[in-house]
């Protein structure tokens, strides 16, 4: 089916299909402009109903924050955010080709608007049912979209300490993502979220944002505990939990992730704060997810453990700096923790798979016994690391992920949830075939 802009008579339009921005530039409608309807009150197709729409690639209709700003096609989840209430202008009852209607976002009762009724992009700050916000709609057939396949997740880690987040902007490969988690929001002395400067953070979001990738900032991280669990106790978890959804909504994200490493100071006090998180976030359409690992795993309940929208598996690490030489992320070790959190109970579409794009040294280590060390570093240093993963030279040994153990474990990811990076600064440029981000681009498509 599709919507037409009364005032302008331009089609509403998902622009390459989907992935990206609502238009309302066509005069005829064509295959951006085509869309299927999801009637979640279902039967037939009625005023008020709450809707999902689909664009041709699968990807849903979303209001960022549920509206107040630019509309996309490019959501992967079916939750507030993506969903519309349909209204017939002319009244109740069912709703028929031909009929002018409007589309109001069900978490804020934001109107989509077509401005100027058309020749640009389409919003979702309409506040009321007026001239930019007048539909009609054509069409209408089976309201049932057939099966789509569900994209599969590629998140990827961006610290802030490799140079600003704007810097960056242009330097990820947007296209080869499906998250970005912005490493690591901190609180201060007050429990407010220090990140990065909110133009730094603007810049990338609206980067991101424009390739239909979503943005979360990435609570705490390894060493970052102490900024933070003093704010998850009793006294403090309601107004931080309140810092964290304002912090996120004002900055234009789309969801929260949480890394607390410290399981010695997790227990019932954090399986509360996720609790309280989560019924905050979830209304507004953040989903909430959570960095876990084997080893910390004891930290939090079982309960919790699956209350996520997903989960990062930290599948590395296993042996570093505080150990001798051995594999730190090998293949089997990834299979051992799937099939650890499948026996915790959590359904395998909410486990993303953690990869690593950096290794350890052990040994002559350039001045130091043993250290951390980037896959682009590893490869300067020897060009043809990329298809191992280990390097035994110069009295040196090094761990690390390369092309094919990268490409087996996109593979396997794909039975799951998808995929997660530790860290994109990591890797060369996607340009390269040496690129880890490209191989997985590669075995997943």
């Amino acid at each position: 089916m599709s919507f037409k802009t009364v005032l302008g008579s331009r089609f509403i339009g998902a622009q390459n299909n989907g992935g990206g921005a609502v238009i309302a530039t066509a005069t005829v409608a064509q295959a951006w402009e085509q869309f299927t309807i999801d009637d979640i009150n279902g039967g037939s197709l009625e005023s008020g109903d709450q809707i999902f729409i689909i664009a041709g690639t699968g990807q849903y209709f979303q209001a960022a924050n549920g509206g107040g700003s630019t509309l996309n096609a490019a959501s992967a989840n079916r939750q507030g955010w993506e969903t519309f209430r349909i209204v017939k202008e002319s009244g109740s009852g069912a709703i028929a080709n031909g009929d002018i209607v409007g589309l109001q976002t069900v978490t804020t009762g934001n109107w989509v608007s077509a401005e100027n009724g058309g020749g640009g992009t389409v919003f979702a700050y309409g506040a009321a049912l007026g001239p930019w916000e007048r539909l009609t709609i054509s069409g209408l057939g089976s309201t049932t979209p057939p099966p789509t396949q569900p994209q599969t997740r590629v998140v990827g880690y961006l610290p802030n300490w490799y140079g600003s987040y704007a810097s960056w902007a242009t330097k990820v490969d947007f296209s080869k993502l499906t998250h970005v988690y912005l490493a690591f929001a901190l609180g201060d002395s007050n429990g407010n979220l220090q990140l990065a400067s909110s133009s730094d953070i603007a810049t990338l979001v609206n980067a991101a944002h424009a390739k239909g990738v979503k943005v979360f900032p990435s609570l705490c991280g390894g060493g970052g505990d102490g900024q933070i669990v003093p704010f998850y106790q009793p006294d403090k978890v309601d107004a931080f939990v309140d810092r964290i959804i304002n912090f996120v909504v004002a900055n234009n994200m789309d969801g929260i992730d949480v890394d607390v490493e410290a399981p010695d100071r997790m227990g019932a006090t954090y399986d509360t704060f996720i609790a309280k998180l989560i019924a905050k976030a979830r209304p507004r359409g953040l989903p909430v997810t959570a960095a876990v690992s084997q080893w910390m795993q004891y930290g939090m309940s079982d309960t919790t453990l699956r209350s996520f929208d997903f989960i990062t598996i930290m599948s590395y690490d296993n042996t570093g700096t505080w150990t001798g030489p051995g594999d730190h992320s090998s293949y089997s070790q990834a299979v051992t923790a799937l099939n650890y959190y499948a026996a915790k109970g959590v359904a395998a579409n909410k486990m993303v798979l953690g990869v690593p794009f950096y290794g350890y040294c052990w040994g002559n280590c350039g001045g130091v016994s043993s250290k951390y060390v980037l896959y682009k570093d590893i490869l300067a240093n020897y060009p043809s690391a990329s298809g191992s993963d280990w390097i035994n030279a110069n009295g040196a040994q090094y761990s690390y992920n390369g092309l094919p153990t990268i490409r087996s474990k996109a593979t396997l990811s794909k039975q799951y949830g998808g995929i997660m990076i530790w860290e994109l600064a990591g890797d060369v440029s996607t340009t390269s075939d040496q690129s880890l981000l490209r191989a997985i681009d590669g075995a997943l498509h």
